[in-house]
């Protein structure tokens, strides 16, 4: 008898197929540079460690930089913090020579008060200095922590499985808890709950616990490493996704122009996501602190005359989310429902379909924080509402 495909890896390869297939390219930014002026002549003057314990090193206390070597373990949250308090003109990490972390929950602290602080996260090409540069394994997740992540072409990048030392992660079934502790650091690092998995998935089939894999380019491009690339003239691009559009720039300034009206602002419409009310064609302004550019138009044709009735028929509470719960009052509507949420870079995480429910309660305890679209369907009508997570 021939062995049987099993559900969990079938489950997981349709995960990545879908995933694969909703993924946006990096964008393009004026902005996407370090702060590293100094970095070479300053790395003439250490010696890297990568075997002891994580360290900061920096030139002195006006320098924009930080230098960090060695391996991640129970001191690194002491020091994280010692770090940040001694060094506020700090703006950007950049990882040098760290192999991993001894300690996972330390990483997860001494990751948090990184990204709280909002810094960029640099990794130069493995040979741009006189010293290596690589990360892996739980250096890799640190890198996350950065608000903005810079990634030079030819970086060294490894991931690898984990074990407990009687088993490893894929001896458990996509899903199962053990996972959950990994998939819920990636979202506290801002990730999406389907980037988090997407990437969480990834790390523990592409190398055992023993061996290492190093990433290709399209593997930091896909699973989101870096946030955007550097561009003297960026093109910004915009996406459509139920009819909400989304431009894939973060942390820029923005403003929504009806294309058919002479590039018009659209009162209002500032945010990275917008979802138009009738048809027709958009784009949107996008400002960096270096330049600034409108992106590609985008014709929305299906939205129907009554898509918007749907708004007096429906209760939505609370907003701001606060207590990990939306609530839909339905009562008034007698048909079957689909509910699309989409996160504010156009992504799809969840689809809800109800079937006469009067309330229905959509759990967001894990989503990020941030601004989210439900698109609400029925037989002939349509209707988006805007929810904030906090």
């Amino acid at each position: 008898m021939k062995n049987k495909f099993p559900l969990s890896q079938f489950l997981l390869l349709v995960f990545f197929i879908n995933y694969i297939a909703q993924a946006q390219t990096t964008a393009e930014s004026c902005d996407c540079t370090p702060e590293i002026t100094g970095l070479s002549t300053y790395l003439n003057t250490l010696t890297l460690n990568e075997t002891a314990p994580l360290r900061f090193d920096v030139p002195d206390n006006t320098a924009k930089f930080a230098v960090l070597h060695g391996v991640i373990d129970s001191s690194t949250p002491t020091v994280t913090q010692t770090f940040i308090n001694n060094y506020p003109n700090v703006s950007t990490l950049v990882f040098m020579q760290i192999p991993g972390s001894e300690d996972d929950t330390a990483n997860l602290i001494a990751a948090q008060k990184l990204k709280n602080r909002g810094y960029i996260t640099y990794l130069p090409a493995v040979n741009a200095y006189s010293n290596d540069a690589f990360v892996a394994s739980g250096a890799t997740d640190m890198f996350f922590a950065g608000n903005k992540r810079i990634i030079d072409v030819g970086a060294e990048v490894g991931v690898h499985s984990w074990s407990d030392g009687t088993n490893s992660a894929t001896s458990f079934p996509v899903g199962h808890s053990n996972h959950l502790p990994y998939i819920n650091y990636y979202v506290a690092m801002g990730l999406s709950q389907a980037d988090s998995e997407a990437f969480y998935y990834y790390t523990i089939n592409a190398a055992p616990a023993n061996n290492i894999h190093h990433m290709t380019e399209t593997e930091i491009e896909l699973y989101k490493l870096r946030t955007c690339k550097y561009a003297a003239n960026p093109s910004y691009t915009i996406t459509n996704s139920n009819n909400t559009l989304s431009t894939n720039l973060t942390g820029a300034n923005y403003q929504w122009v009806d294309c058919n009206n002479g590039n018009t602002p659209i009162n209002g419409e500032n945010n990275q996501s917008y979802t138009p009310t009738i048809n027709g064609n958009y784009a949107v302004q996008v400002t960096e602190n270096s330049c600034n550019s409108i992106s590609n138009c985008i014709e929305i044709n299906s939205l129907a005359v009554n898509d918007f009735q749907l708004n007096n028929l429906i209760n939505f509470y609370p907003n701001p989310v606060n207590n990990h719960h939306i609530n839909l009052d339905c009562s008034r509507l007698n048909e079957e429902i689909t509910i699309d949420i989409n996160d504010s870079n156009g992504r799809q995480i969840n689809t809800i379909v109800s079937q006469g429910e009067k309330i229905i309660s959509i759990d967001t305890s894990t989503y990020s924080k941030g601004l989210y679209f439900l698109s609400i369907k029925t037989n002939n009508k349509q209707y988006v509402l805007k929810a904030i997570i906090q």
